[in-house]
């Protein structure tokens, strides 16, 4: 990937059967929810969001431990929820970077489309803040993103499945 592809966004999104309210409450507070392909742990058990501006972002491990992605840039459910991504690149790893200078940005918005239907978007932007990493980085969240999205699609299904 050229520097130039670092600046394109990543756009990712599904519709999902349900309001926004419970769409937006499915993605940030499903029990056990993760996000496919991460794992700065190596075994993640959930993913965290602290649910106000400034609140970490953060994947617990199967053992208790906890492993930062980034802060939480704004919090308006059911409609809008913004994130930096402060992951990077270190020897060919992906690990934290506390510094938010190198940070890109993910917005999730949060849609109603019609009754009980909600489109949910994701728009990754500023890659280049990875410096090196930068490409890693995008190569790495472009089917991330889709994956975690038809995740939440998946979940939302089985919620509105008839019970036998």
């Amino acid at each position: 990937m050229t520097d130039t592809n670092t600046a394109v966004p990543v756009v990712a999104e599904v519709t999902v059967p349900v309001d926004p309210a419970r769409a937006f409450d499915l993605y940030v507070a499903r029990p056990g929810r993760t996000h496919p392909g991460s794992g700065l742990s190596g075994s993640p058990e959930a993913i965290v969001y602290e649910p106000f501006v400034g609140g970490r972002w953060y994947e617990r491990a199967s053992d208790g431990s906890e492993h930062d992605w980034g802060r939480v840039v704004s919090w308006d459910p059911p409609h809008r929820l913004g994130l930096v991504w402060m992951v990077g690149v270190q020897d060919g790893r992906w690990v934290y970077d506390p510094n938010p200078e190198h940070a890109s940005r993910v917005d999730l918005t949060f849609e109603a489309i019609s009754a009980g239907q909600t489109l949910v978007r994701v728009v990754h932007t500023g890659f280049e803040a990875h410096g090196a990493g930068a490409a890693s980085i995008r190569d790495g969240v472009t089917p991330g993103w889709q994956e975690d999205l038809q995740d939440l699609r998946n979940a939302a299904e089985r919620e509105q499945a008839p019970v036998r």
